[in-house]
């Protein structure tokens, strides 16, 4: 078989894989590989032919046999990815994060459509596994690439660094410290491209920035440093104030910052249950019983009224009872510290019915 007659087989061959007719493909193929074994052409048309026919090892042997034979060029390494997107079989999952690495490396400098498309799968392969930070490791050289890019925008290195934010935040307290650094950083990256501050795209990030930090027991300082920004931006949007009030809670907080941070969030929301809960707590710790019962009902029973609020701190423990039901309150910390100040205060039965209340939870 000649040089032409060579061409003419795959020519052949490929015709036949257009019109469907794998087993005449297969024949034209194994035609050009009795004179030329090592031909790419006609192994990844093999490849093609078998894995239409349901022969998913043989189909696997011919793509890999191309591959060996020319490991840069992109059809071999394609067919891998398509027969292993379509297969059941655990060891060809297994084997698709190196088929999708090698088509990144080969798609970094012929195709970045197809390279943002191929490290998405493999970003979600790694988020399934649970192996976030090769998830971090994959995005942040999709990134690296397009920085290094003539004319790139920035709005468009904007939205690769916000899409890292939004793969990896609902996992940040399953990561180790590597990857937690490169989600901070990637937020770090998106605020310092976002051009259009105050806007609610602005917003969003920021907020979320926040909701990261908030999980990282580490990260309060910069916790803090975020909610004074976004306050600087959005000064009437109560939610860094809601968080940072929130941790003050729970780490049982009462200094100078956490009462201002109560005060400031009162002033946005004069009915915050946080709020008043963190008040009420500060005047059980300075022993002003009477305004640790006041504060904490505030928070508890949700009450703006004055009038209605004496009337209710002045209830017996059932009447108390009765209405937070209907009002379904539910918050361990109003009901623990207000039995504290109902104790203080020798209000033995109301003190138990509300410590009664913590135990439901």
């Amino acid at each position: 078989m000649s040089s032409k007659e060579v061409k003419s087989a795959l020519k052949s061959a490929r015709e036949a894989i257009k019109n469907k007719e794998f087993k005449e493909a297969l024949k034209h193929c194994k035609a050009v590989l009795k004179l030329e074994k090592n031909n790419y052409n006609a192994w990844v048309f093999i490849g093609v032919a078998a894995g239409e026919l349901e022969q998913p090892d043989q189909a696997q042997t011919a793509y890999k046999k191309a591959a060996e034979l020319e490991p840069d060029q992109l059809l071999a390494w394609q067919g891998l990815a398509n027969l292993y997107e379509k297969s059941d079989q655990e060891d060809f999952k297994a084997e698709l994060p190196k088929i999708y690495q090698k088509l990144i490396t080969l798609y970094e400098t012929s195709d970045k459509v197809k390279c943002f498309e191929v490290s998405k799968k493999l970003v979600d392969i790694y988020q399934t596994e649970k192996n976030y930070l090769q998830a971090a490791r994959v995005w942040r050289r999709l990134i690296q690439v397009r920085e290094a890019e003539e004319g790139v925008e920035n709005f468009e290195l904007l939205e690769l660094w916000r899409e890292m934010t939004r793969l990896l935040l609902g996992t940040v307290e399953k990561q180790d410290n590597e990857t937690q650094q490169h989600l901070l950083s990637a937020f770090e990256q998106a605020l310092q491209l976002t051009e259009n501050v105050p806007s609610e795209d602005h917003k969003q990030l920021i907020e979320d920035y926040i909701k990261c930090l908030s999980k990282l027991p580490h990260e309060l300082v910069k916790l803090k440093e975020m909610c004074e920004n976004m306050l600087s931006h959005y000064p009437k949007d109560s939610y860094p104030l809601e968080v940072l009030g929130q941790h003050y809670l729970l780490s049982d907080d009462c200094s100078e910052d956490a009462v201002k941070c109560y005060t400031r969030l009162l002033e946005l929301d004069p009915v915050n249950s946080l709020a008043h809960f963190g008040l009420g707590i500060k005047a059980l710790q300075d022993k002003k019983y009477e305004d640790a019962v006041k504060s904490i009902c505030l928070g508890q029973y949700g009450i703006k009224d004055e009038k209605i609020l004496k009337s209710i701190v002045s209830w017996n423990a059932t009447q108390k009872f009765t209405y937070c039901l209907k009002r379904m309150c539910s918050s361990i910390i109003g009901w623990y510290n207000l039995a504290l100040a109902e104790l203080k205060l020798h209000k033995y039965a109301d003190s138990a019915m509300s410590a009664s209340r913590v135990c439901v939870f």
